[in-house]
C-alpha cells in the first residue's frame, strides 16, 4: 500500500476517534515536518510548535476534514502557520529597529488597493489547481520545485500552470486597445 493511501485509511480511522492512527500518521510525518519548518524558521524549538499545533488542530478537526493528500495537507498547513509565525515577527521589532529603518523613497508608489482586489478576484477564478499553484509562486514565493513537491505534481505542470495563470492576468488587465488614440 502506499504512503497516501496508507494516510487516507489512518485519517478515515482517526476520523472515528481511532487515537492508534493519530500517533501513526504523527509518527510519520513529524520529523520531516519539523525539518520543513526549520527551514522557513531557523528555529528548532519554534518549528517543533508550529508542527505540534498543526497535528493539534488535525485531531481537534478530524471529523469534519476533507483532506485528499495528506502530506499536500500538513505541509501547507506548516508552511501556513510557519509564514504567519514570521509576519509576527515582522511586527514585534523593537523601536529601536523601527528608527533604524531605511525611508521609503518618494518615488515609491503603493498598490492600489482596489487593483489589488481585482488581481485576487481573478486569482479566485482561476481552476483550482492553477490557482493553488499561482498562490504558492507568486504570493507565498516558494519556487516551482518547491510548489511540485508540495503538490506532487510535476515541476513542468507548475511551469505550465503558472505561465497559463499569468497569460490569464495579463489578458484580463491589459484591456481593449485604446481606439481614439489610433483615429487621431
Amino acid at each position: 500500500m502506499s504512503t497516501s493511501s496508507r494516510d487516507r485509511v489512518l485519517l478515515k480511522r482517526m476520523a472515528r476517534g481511532d487515537e492508534q492512527a493519530f500517533e501513526l500518521l504523527f509518527r510519520t510525518w513529524y520529523g520531516p515536518l519539523v525539518v520543513f519548518a526549520y527551514r522557513w524558521l531557523h528555529d528548532k524549538m519554534e518549528a517543533e510548535n508550529i508542527v505540534q499545533g498543526v497535528f493539534i488542530k488535525l485531531w481537534e478537526k478530524r471529523k469534519i476534514q476533507r483532506i485528499k493528500e495528506v502530506r499536500s495537507y500538513l505541509m501547507v498547513a506548516v508552511r501556513n502557520r510557519c509564514m504567519n509565525q514570521l509576519n509576527r515577527q515582522k511586527h514585534h521589532l523593537s523601536l529601536d529597529e523601527r528608527w533604524s529603518l531605511p525611508d521609503s523613497s518618494e518615488d515609491e508608489e503603493l498598490p492600489d488597493p482596489e487593483l489589488l482586489e481585482k488581481v485576487y478576484q481573478a486569482i479566485d477564478r482561476m481552476p483550482p489547481q492553477r490557482q493553488k499553484i499561482f498562490r504558492l509562486g507568486r504570493l507565498e514565493g516558494l519556487k516551482y520545485k518547491e510548489i511540485a513537491a508540495l503538490l506532487n505534481i510535476s515541476p513542468k505542470t507548475v511551469e505550465v500552470q503558472m505561465s497559463k495563470g499569468l497569460r490569464y492576468l495579463r489578458e484580463l488587465f491589459a484591456g481593449p486597445p485604446c481606439k481614439k488614440e489610433a483615429s487621431g
